[in-house]
C-alpha cells in the first residue's frame, strides 16, 4: 500500500514528500522480512538503454551480476548513440566544443560531467557498434558531423540503430538476451523499492516479487537505472511544472530510483529540469524544423512559426485551445513547398517520404510508427480541414489572412520574418496534425563525474551509481539541446 501521512515515521528527504512516493514504486517505511536473499557483486535497477550496457560491462569485469526491472520486459527509448573519436581529435578542439556547448544551454551544466562525456562518449559509441553488430542490430546510419576551430578539428560521430524506430527497443532486448546468456540474472516484474544501507553506504537493494520482497546484497556497487519521472504528477509538478499540461509519451516512469536514492541521501538537480517536447512520428523531422503555417484545434494562426519544435510547447502552453491537450495542433503548407523551401536555404523532404507519414497510403510503411503518422493531402482546403479535425471556415480564413500579409511582405500579426512569407495557393494542400508530448526528462539526481549519488555536501554515497534521465545535469537548460 502506499504510505500515507499518518502513519509514516520515517521522515521525507528534504525536497520531496509523502505524495511523491506514493506516485511511485518507492517504499518509505523500512523493509525487514524477505521472501529470499540473493548476494551479486553489482546489482542493475533498470533494464534500458542505460541499464543494459551498465550489465555487460559489468560482465565484461568478471563481476556477477543481477538486474531487476519493473517491467516485464526490457524497454527502451531513443535510437541513437554519439561521441567523440579522440583519435581524430585535439584536445584544444574538443575543449572548444564543450565551451559551444556549454554556451548553447547558458552554462547550465555539470562540467564534470560534460568532460566524462566528452573523454568517454567515444569509447562507448564503439563499444555500443560492437555489441550491435553482435546481436544482429548494427547501426545504419553514420553522421559525421565533425567540428573544425581554425585548423583543429573536434571529431563527433551519431548512429542510428536498425532500419525502423522500434529497432532501438529490439537491439536493448538481444543486449538482454546476451547478457543472460554471458552469465547475468534478470528479475522482470520485480521492481526496486528501496536500497539497503550500511553505516552511510550503499549495499544492496530490496526488490519486491510476485511473492514477496527479495533482499539483492551488493557487494561493489548499486546501479540505478531506472529512468525520468514524467508519470509521477507529483513530482513534475514541483520540478518540472511546465510539463504538466502535457501528454506523457513514456509509462511507468514514476521516479523510483530517484525517490530510493534520496532516502540514501541523494537530492534533485536545481529546478529548470531541460526536456524533450517534440512529435518527429506524424511527419518526417525535417519538416518540423520548417516554419509552415500553425493553427490550432479552433483553425486560427496563434504563433510566429520561426521557433525550433523543442521550444514549440512554451508557445503552446500559453495559447487558448479547443482540445484538452495544449500540444495539439496543426501546420500548412502547398504543393510548392520543395521550391519555397530552397528559397529559404534549406532542403526540402521529398513528397515520397513524406506519403510515407499518410495513414492509409501506404501498405507497409517504412520507418514509421503505423499508429502515430498522421500527415494529409488534399485537393482542397475544405477537405484537408476535415482530415485535421478542424473547422473549415476558420482555416481557410487562416490561409487567406497569411496570404494577404504575404502580398504585404510584411507580417503585421506575429512577425514572421520577411523570407518566409510565401502564401499558400498550390494545391493539393498539405497540413500534419502535430502532438508535443513529453518524450522525457532529462535531469534527476545530483551525481559527480563518475555518476555517484552525492549527498548535499557534495560527498559520494559510497557503493551507490545514478545513470541515464535519472540523474545528472548534463543540459540544464530548459530545452534539451541536440549537439
Amino acid at each position: 500500500d502506499a504510505p500515507s501521512a499518518e502513519r509514516t515515521t520515517v521522515s521525507v528527504p528534504e525536497g520531496f514528500t509523502v505524495e511523491d512516493f506514493a506516485a511511485s514504486q518507492a517504499e518509505l517505511e523500512p523493509i525487514t522480512d524477505f521472501v529470499d536473499e540473493k548476494t551479486y557483486d553489482v546489482v542493475v535497477v533498470g533494464a534500458g538503454t542505460a541499464g543494459l550496457p551498465a550489465v555487460l560491462t559489468a560482465l565484461e569485469e568478471g563481476a556477477t551480476v543481477a538486474c531487476l526491472q519493473k517491467e516485464a520486459t526490457t524497454i527502451a527509448q531513443g535510437n541513437n548513440s554519439s561521441g567523440f573519436i579522440l583519435e581524430e581529435s585535439t584536445d584544444n578542439a574538443v575543449n572548444k566544443w564543450m565551451q559551444a556547448y556549454r554556451k548553447a544551454v547558458q552554462y547550465r551544466t555539470n562540467l564534470a560531467q560534460l568532460e566524462f562525456f566528452a573523454l568517454h562518449s567515444g569509447e562507448t559509441l564503439c563499444w555500443l557498434d560492437k555489441m550491435a553488430e553482435k546481436v544482429g542490430y548494427p547501426a545504419c546510419t553514420y553522421n559525421d558531423t565533425t567540428r573544425t576551430y581554425g585548423d583543429e578539428v573536434a571529431s563527433f560521430r551519431r548512429h542510428t540503430f536498425g532500419q525502423k524506430p522500434e529497432n532501438h527497443g529490439q537491439l536493448i532486448a538481444a543486449l538482454a538476451e546476451l547478457a543472460a546468456e554471458e552469465g547475468a540474472e534478470f528479475y522482470f516484474s520485480t521492481p526496486g523499492v528501496q536500497l539497503v544501507m550500511d553505516d552511510g553506504a550503499c549495499v544492496g537493494v530490496i526488490g519486491k516479487a510476485e511473492a514477496g520482497y527479495i533482499k539483492f546484497n551488493a557487494t561493489k556497487a548499486v546501479i540505478i537505472a531506472t529512468g525520468d519521472y514524467q508519470n509521477n504528477e507529483s513530482l513534475v509538478s514541483r520540478y518540472s511544472p511546465d510539463a504538466a499540461p502535457f501528454t506523457r509519451k513514456q509509462v511507468n516512469k514514476t521516479g523510483d530510483g530517484i525517490l530510493m536514492c534520496a532516502l540514501a541521501g541523494g537530492w534533485m538537480s536545481h529546478v529548470g529540469h531541460a526536456k524533450q517536447f517534440h512529435d518527429m512520428d506524424s511527419a518526417p523531422k525535417p519538416i518540423a524544423e520548417l516554419p509552415f503555417l500553425a493553427v490550432d484545434m479552433n483553425g486560427d494562426r496563434f504563433m510566429n512559426e520561426d521557433i525550433p519544435m523543442i521550444s514549440w510547447n512554451l508557445t503552446l502552453a500559453e495559447k487558448n485551445t479547443a482540445s484538452e491537450d495544449p500540444g495539439i495542433f496543426c501546420r500548412i503548407f502547398d504543393s510548392a513547398y520543395p521550391e519555397k523551401i530552397a528559397t529559404w536555404g534549406g532542403t526540402a523532404p521529398k513528397p515520397e517520404m513524406l506519403q510515407n507519414y499518410i495513414p492509409g497510403f501506404a501498405d507497409n510503411p517504412k520507418g514509421v510508427y503505423p499508429d502515430l503518422i498522421n500527415t494529409h493531402r488534399c485537393d482542397t482546403l475544405e477537405e484537408l480541414a476535415d482530415e485535421l479535425g478542424i473547422p473549415a471556415a476558420n482555416l481557410k480564413a487562416s490561409v487567406e489572412r497569411f496570404n494577404e500579409l504575404c502580398a504585404q511582405g510584411r507580417d503585421v500579426d506575429f512577425g514572421l520574418d520577411e523570407q518566409y512569407l510565401v502564401p499558400i495557393d498550390t494545391p493539393p494542400f498539405w497540413g500534419v496534425s502535430q502532438w508535443i508530448r513529453v518524450s522525457a526528462i532529462c535531469s534527476g539526481l545530483v551525481v559527480n563525474g563518475n555518476y555517484q549519488v552525492v549527498n548535499r555536501n557534495r560527498e559520494a554515497v559510497a557503493g551507490l551509481y545514478a545513470v541515464g534521465f535519472c540523474a545528472g545535469e548534463l543540459c540544464g537548460n530548459h530545452d534539451w539541446i541536440y549537439t
